[in-house]
């Protein structure tokens, strides 16, 4: 998909308003013309993306015992194995397992407890604990860069920087590595069948293909690999709370190659207690009712995933 804009994030680090303008104004036409789009310059150490790959790459390989030791909670925090996600309006579940962590939080920095809800301890494998620091390193890297774009692209909406982000103190937001299985000639399920993303944000770290997105003219296209950047997409969240501007699209992952695919994304969300009110112009209507963000995402997970029922 040659089409999706590669965008230098360099200028976010120098907090100069005529560049976080400009900067904004060119996240907010590829949120709203695609959804989807890719980030360089992101900031973040190559070296630890390559080793949260390698973490993933050594978690999935463990037996399925040792896997299921840190199996998935109702916190949605754990291990989950494949069969046991199916996106909506599909039969068949996802060809996919993964491992999913969100925030780290101490005595010193406990969430309000309005802000509890879809937050839970994180789940680390006895057998694995170098995973800990790396993941925990990368999900705080990857936050302080969404922190960037969703600044940006208030900006560039015409509201004050801080409009999205204050609603992140406590963020919602979970890391996930995700392994799909090499394809046979009786295996070409969907990785993970057509669907949006649920919340504001997703971060995703991929190095083989599969990725296969939505056009506006109802095709679908596969996203190239391109090294040292990052593909960025709009969920369902940042599309409400854009009154519609943005675009939530349609996505899916099929893996057909003879070798295992391996991803890692990041859903960034804010505090649960958040209550998405679109950001509406001067002459526009509401095309979104307000709706909380605990709620909404509760809602799609207990449509997607087979623990919750």
């Amino acid at each position: 998909m040659k089409e999706l804009p590669v965008i230098d994030l360099e200028q976010c680090s120098r907090y100069v308003s005529t560049e976080w303008e400009h900067i904004g104004r060119i996240l907010c036409q590829a949120a709203t013309q695609h959804g989807f789009f890719y980030i360089s310059n992101h900031g973040i150490s190559s070296q630890l993306i390559e080793t949260a790959f390698n973490m993933a790459k050594n978690f999935f390989a463990l037996p399925l015992g040792a896997k299921n030791s840190v199996r998935m909670t109702q916190g949605h925090r754990g291990f989950l194995k494949i069969g046991t996600s199916v996106m909506e309006g599909y039969r068949a579940a996802d060809q996919k397992e993964s491992f999913i962590w969100g925030p780290e939080y101490n005595s010193k920095s406990q969430p309000n407890q309005s802000d509890t809800e879809l937050l839970a301890a994180n789940k680390w494998p006895a057998c694995m604990p170098e995973m800990q620091t790396p993941l925990n390193q990368l999900f705080r890297a990857a936050h302080s860069c969404a922190d960037k774009i969703l600044r940006a692209m208030a900006v560039g909406l015409g509201v004050n920087a801080n409009y999205f982000t204050r609603h992140f103190q406590s963020p919602t937001s979970r890391g996930s590595l995700i392994h799909y299985p090499a394809a046979t000639d009786q295996h070409e399920q969907y990785g993970v069948s057509p669907h949006t993303d649920f919340g504001c944000l997703s971060l995703l770290f991929q190095r083989e293909p599969g990725l296969h997105v939505q056009t506006k003219q109802g095709q679908w296209e596969m996203v190239d690999i391109l090294s040292d950047t990052i593909v960025v997409n709009v969920g369902d969240l940042m599309e409400r709370w854009s009154n519609g501007k943005f675009r939530s699209v349609p996505h899916y992952v099929k893996n057909l190659e003879s070798q295992d695919r391996h991803s890692i994304v990041f859903f960034v969300d804010p505090a649960s207690s958040t209550v998405i009110e679109p950001v509406v112009s001067e002459g526009e209507s509401h095309r979104f009712e307000s709706i909380g963000c605990a709620e909404y995402i509760t809602n799609r997970f207990d449509k997607s995933f087979t623990y919750r029922k």
